[in-house]
């Protein structure tokens, strides 16, 4: 050994190498375990962090919350001016009065109109392929936090949606959905208001924006898609108690911690009995998990050792992989004959199969959403629109009766849909 390390030199490069081999392990393992569920049999809480007032967002950092009332009160009129002319875009796919709100000559401020943009885009044509016409779109922002240097202002920012619907060939009958978002937001002062200089959010719509692209010279967004679907659902609204399953009260569940307040008509929250989930794939196999199994107020699920959350004074909160991984859970559930695949595919292959088939989707079962190679999310039936239009609640970002393909690109995304027995 002596001869090995005789020249100095030669030491301290094995020892440096060594440092950073050990580095890239550590950190090679740090991001494989955040993009992955743990495969551990129980996945400690210590591991996740609880979002920002029971929201699904990590800490973003520290912000002067007691900032002046008259500048909040100024963005919040620049921000409602901003989203009212955004959602009446929406409608009208008419964009050109959104540029004012945008710093057009810095890069991350187009980025940001791009996407809004592209939302527009998506949303319109995924109304025309169903016959469906958007009447009123609102969204309320809510500051979480806020940090002031020099002009510039950095948001935490809440925007919750509600948007109504009709069917063309049913113009009488409204069917409503709300959202609601975390926006990271930054805001410069222009003249005597604001320009919005970044904006970055995870999106209902993301799935469905893929092959938008714009230049920003646009006046209007045209529709691209006419293919109208027949919609032709097989569905039973009844809730009728199994007496293993309590549909009724799971959907009761969903709706009151959905975090949307529109059901609820007050500022709604998650369970507080529950920890939420940050890392991996969010909180919404664990929001699913509590809908099926909480035998408070939810649908009763009994728990086992392969599926269960639990607390203990020594370890805290412990919950099982297939509480929290999607896959783990629809995998857990097949092999435990709690449920079983009804339908399966495109959107386009799921309506044909039901044309087909006896099977019915009922309120309480479960929509999963399959990209490529992994179920990625997952999501409970909590009703049906006026055309018998499954809509889905789910969490990490806050849907409430949502139709359950919108947001997700038909093409590219397999559903499951899940009966429960």
């Amino acid at each position: 050994m002596k001869n090995i390390f005789k020249d100095l030199e030669k030491k301290k490069v094995l020892i440096a190498i060594s440092y950073a081999l050990f580095s890239i392990f550590l950190v090679g393992n740090f991001i494989f375990f955040i993009s992955k569920t743990s495969t551990s049999s129980f996945v400690p809480s210590v591991f996740f962090s609880e979002g920002y007032d029971n929201e699904p967002i990590a800490n973003v950092g520290t912000f002067i919350t007691d900032a002046d009332e008259n500048v909040e009160s100024s963005i919040i009129s620049f921000l409602n001016d901003l989203y009212d002319t955004r959602n009446e875009s929406f409608t009208t796919g008419n964009v050109e009065e959104l540029y004012k709100f945008y710093d057009t000559s810095q890069t991350f401020s187009c980025y940001s109109l791009n996407h809004e943009f592209k939302r527009i885009a998506y949303l319109r044509d995924w109304a025309n392929e169903r016959d469906v016409t958007f009447k009123n779109i609102e969204s309320i922002p809510k500051i979480k936090a806020l940090k002031i240097k020099d002009n510039t202002y950095n948001l935490t920012l809440s925007e919750e949606y509600k948007f109504d619907y009709i069917y063309n060939n049913v113009p009488e009958k409204v069917n409503s959905f709300g959202v609601s978002l975390i926006h990271t937001l930054e805001l410069k002062e222009f003249g005597k208001s604001f320009i919005v200089t970044k904006d970055y959010y995870q999106d209902c719509f993301e799935g469905g924006l893929e092959g938008y692209n714009f230049n920003l010279t646009e006046k209007n967004i045209p529709l691209t898609k006419f293919k109208t679907y027949n919609l032709n659902f097989n569905i039973d609204d009844s809730t009728e108690y199994s007496g293993i399953y309590n549909r009724k009260a799971a959907v009761d569940y969903a709706n009151k911690y959905s975090g949307v307040s529109l059901s609820t008509n007050l500022n709604n929250t998650y369970n507080s009995n529950y920890y939420t989930y940050v890392a991996g794939s969010g909180n919404s196999t664990n929001f699913i998990s509590q809908c099926l199994a909480d035998n408070i107020e939810g649908g009763g699920l009994s728990q086992d050792k392969d599926w269960s959350y639990k607390y203990t004074v020594s370890k805290g909160v412990m919950a099982s992989d297939t509480w929290v991984n999607s896959e783990k859970l629809l995998d857990y559930l097949l092999s435990s004959n709690k449920a079983f695949v009804s339908f399966s595919g495109t959107f386009d292959e799921i309506l044909k199969n039901m044309s087909s088939s006896n099977d019915k989707i009922k309120i309480g079962d479960l929509i999963m959403y399959k990209y490529g190679d992994y179920i990625e999310h997952s999501a409970i039936i909590t009703g049906f629109d006026n055309f018998g239009y499954p809509l889905v609640n789910s969490n990490s970002i806050d849907k409430y009766k949502i139709p359950f393909d919108l947001g997700w690109k038909n093409s590219s995304c397999e559903f499951y849909v899940v009966s429960l027995r």
